[in-house]
């Protein structure tokens, strides 16, 4: 007959049969490069505390190594012996909710990453910390403990007085609130609780989460009757509680954000929250500023907060107490317990696109969130990503919603292309600013109106060349030009951010040459705009001078007081914004995107230059915008100028169809990287060649394979980098291929180089 040994509080029952023990069991992804999943025995004195999505210390391999893992799943099932036991719980309790440990296990899936480093990726490390959190301490008598007429208790007078205290209240008390009413010391207390006397509870205790609410006056305006009909139509799909993918296509100004704002309005009503997701720290702030006038128990997420802000903000989330949750990438994982709608703005921007393991796209995750809540997503954009338009038409839960026009019927600015292989051919050189291009700035700012010009090169001198020895001044380690940048007068590689003082010589010492530097930057612009319009108050908007959320929040603030008169910056100043003053928009180098090999080049650069063409004349001053380029009679820039998104559409379709490219297949990356380029090159050839077997051996006949073929950035931080491309027509087919690649350890490491696993890619450099 079996012999038991007696329950936990959770009712769990050990039972031995034998060698082998009934019981809880854990499954337990390791936090690591490590795909399959481990059993672990679950003591006693756990089992009341653990639950699924908390992290634990567990012995892995012969020695026993302790290393931390996340427990995904508890069974109650028998285990012999040998079943290694949990060491020690990492959490108090699961920070992951049941919804994000579901959404983990897809995304572990479907973007080949371990399990283990996808959970780690859901929680930022500030909120497993706890930071912010304060230890409260409750101080209160324990019913089993020596009674005070017990003649072998020898009370203290300062112990009489916290038992006294103690008695007199109705719940436990907070012990610095006990030491002071009793006079008793800590210590006093302590030895009580050693004695059996006293019980001391002891919990984290979040302080308040930073508060963005400043109510504001309502804007006074009517919707159109294309807002009306959009935010009518996100009602009835959210009261409807269905699941559902609207795409929300408007062309620049045509009022999306107000659209969001009625439509989150229906939902907070009804008394469920709304994440909505911007691509930028930049849009962050304007958002912020804007919705948190119009709504209360605003939350803020993004790469700029401060832990101890993140912590509690993630907690404050969690509790409920925060309704509007806005912000960049790490927001679609807060944890909101009544979760109604999802808003992603800008849906087709890159910066979307996680750019180190798990490689997951937020849209597609916001997809799948909302798919999992059955609530409706809605996917906003001027220039939407292809994938998203062309589902739209094939199926049946995605669907589109058009503002054809600008709030007030305002019209589209006129849009100038400058060639200038035409204007400066009788000159050596292009310069950075075209003639018209000053002009037209120059009477934007004389009727005190605001100009943005966009160039999307950081720096001064995009390259540094000795004519002497023909030589240009390239990085060691990535054999990429180094770029000048004036204000700290050093180079800078924009890959692996090694630095060196600049000089005016070629570094060779036996050539000596006087350096030229060539190619410019927004810094460059901005020492130009200065010489030419010293009067003015032109500020400069790139990763070098943002440096923390501050300066973006002080830039937007003093632009819409029109303290300053004309922006010059990258992509970040590109899209979403909105300053009714801005009546000129200039864009330099604008066939930059189209120069890369990559097959979403020309999307880029419609993209771009409709974005930032829209932040003109949205309000009553008319907009003009002047595209400076190189490359004039690009298919998609003459689409841009004319603000014809379906043509645009039509042509790239057509391409992307015969080519064979997405959104009509699926692409995988495999990019293999080590620090010697025949390695590299060796190694790609075998995973390639092992990969075209699986093809086979699955009979996967939509799937292909490209390459391999070193990198457009051959070199990158002293490493050499192959890569092919895994193909399919559908996603399952391109899961399974993955599946079998990683079961078969196919894709692990080996030796010193690394394999790069890049599910639907955004960039092929």
């Amino acid at each position: 007959m079996p012999s038991t040994r007696p329950k936990d509080t959770t009712g769990h029952l050990w039972i031995e049969q034998g060698e082998d023990v009934v019981g809880p069991v854990a499954s337990v992804a390791l936090i690591g490069p490590v795909e399959r999943l481990y059993s672990y025995a679950v003591p006693p004195e756990f089992a009341s505390s653990l639950s699924p999505g908390q992290r634990v210390n567990v012995p892995v391999g012969k020695r026993a190594r302790l290393a931390p893992g996340f427990c995904v799943a508890i069974d109650r099932q028998p285990w012999t012996a040998t079943l290694k036991p949990i060491e020690s719980l990492i959490d108090d309790h699961a920070f992951l909710t049941d919804e994000l440990l579901v959404l983990g296990r897809w995304m572990a899936g479907y973007y080949a990453c371990p399990l283990g480093r996808t959970l780690k990726s859901l929680v930022p490390e500030a909120v497993r910390k706890r930071s912010g959190f304060t230890t409260v301490v409750r101080a209160s008598v324990n019913p089993s403990g020596l009674a005070l007429g017990d003649p072998a208790a020898r009370v203290g007078h300062k112990q009489r007085a916290v038992l006294d205290r103690l008695l007199r209240a109705d719940a436990p008390v907070a012990l610095p609130i006990l030491l002071a009413d009793s006079g008793a010391s800590r210590a006093t207390v302590r030895t009580m609780e050693k004695r059996g006397w006293v019980r001391l509870d002891r919990h984290r205790q979040a302080a308040p989460a930073p508060d963005f609410d400043h109510p504001g006056v309502e804007p006074d305006f009517d919707l159109n009757p294309d807002q009306r009909a959009a935010v009518d139509r996100i009602a009835e799909v959210t009261a409807s509680g269905v699941f559902r993918v609207m795409l929300l296509f408007g062309v620049a100004g045509s009022g999306k954000t107000e659209v969001y704002v009625r439509a989150m309005r229906r939902v907070l009503s009804a008394g469920r929250q709304v994440i909505m997701l911007v691509p930028e720290i930049a849009l962050t702030t304007q958002l912020v500023d804007r919705l948190a006038a119009r709504f209360t128990n605003v939350a803020v997420i993004h790469s700029g907060l401060t832990g101890v802000h993140r912590s509690l903000t993630w907690s404050a989330i969690r509790a409920g107490e925060k309704q509007v949750i806005i912000g960049t990438r790490s927001a679609v994982f807060a944890p909101c317990p009544d979760l109604g709608l999802i808003v992603v703005d800008e849906e087709q921007e890159s910066s979307y696109k996680n750019l180190q393991a798990p490689r997951f796209h937020v849209r597609d995750v916001a997809v799948k969130r909302a798919q999992m809540r059955s609530i409706p997503v809605v996917l906003g954009s001027a220039t939407p990503s292809l994938e998203s338009w062309c589902n739209c038409d094939r199926f049946d839960h995605f669907e589109r919603i058009e503002l054809s026009n600008r709030v007030r019927d305002l019209p589209m600015p006129a849009v100038t292309v400058v060639d200038l292989n035409d204007e400066f051919q009788s000159k050596t050189g292009i310069p950075l600013v075209s003639r018209i291009l000053v002009q037209r700035l120059r009477a934007v700012l004389e009727r005190n109106e605001q100009a943005v010009l966009l160039l999307n090169r950081r720096g001064y001198a995009n390259w540094l060349f000795c004519p002497h020895c023909k030589q240009r001044i390239l990085c060691p380690r990535c054999n990429v030009n180094m770029v000048y940048h004036a204000p700290r007068r050093e180079l800078l590689c924009h890959y692996c951010h090694r630095r060196t003082p600049a000089t005016e010589t070629c570094p060779d010492p036996s050539c000596g040459g006087r350096l030229i530097r060539s190619g410019g930057g927004t810094q460059r612009v901005e020492e130009l705009l200065n010489r030419f319009f010293p009067d003015a108050n032109i500020e400069r908007v790139d990763s070098d001078t943002m440096r923390h959320p501050r300066a973006y929040a002080r830039i937007i603030a003093d632009f819409e007081s029109r303290k300053i008169d004309c922006l010059i910056g990258t992509q970040m100043i590109a899209k979403g914004l909105d300053f009714p003053y801005v009546s000129f928009v200039g864009v330099l180098g604008a066939e930059t995107p189209a120069s890369l090999p990559d097959f979403r080049a020309a999307e880029r650069l419609f993209q771009l230059v409709t974005q930032v063409a829209g932040r003109a004349g949205r309000a009553d001053i008319p907009g003009q915008v002047v595209v400076q380029t190189e490359s004039a009679d690009a298919p998609a820039l003459l689409c841009a100028v004319r603000h014809d998104f379906r043509a645009f559409v039509t042509q790239e379709i057509d391409i992307r169809r015969r080519t064979r490219m997405p959104p009509f297949t699926r692409l995988t990356r495999i990019v293999i990287a080590d620090p010697t380029e025949p390695t590299a090159q060796r190694i790609a050839t075998e995973l390639a060649d092992l990969a075209r077997g699986v093809t086979q051996e699955l009979a996967l006949d939509d799937a292909d394979l490209l390459g391999p073929m070193p990198c457009v950035l051959a070199r990158l931080r002293n490493r050499y980098r192959y890569e092919f491309l895994l193909r399919c027509q559908s996603a399952e087919s391109m899961g399974r291929w993955l599946d079998h690649l990683r079961a078969t350890g196919t894709l692990n490491p080996r030796g010193g180089a690394t394999v790069q696993v890049d599910v639907d890619p955004l960039s092929l450099t």
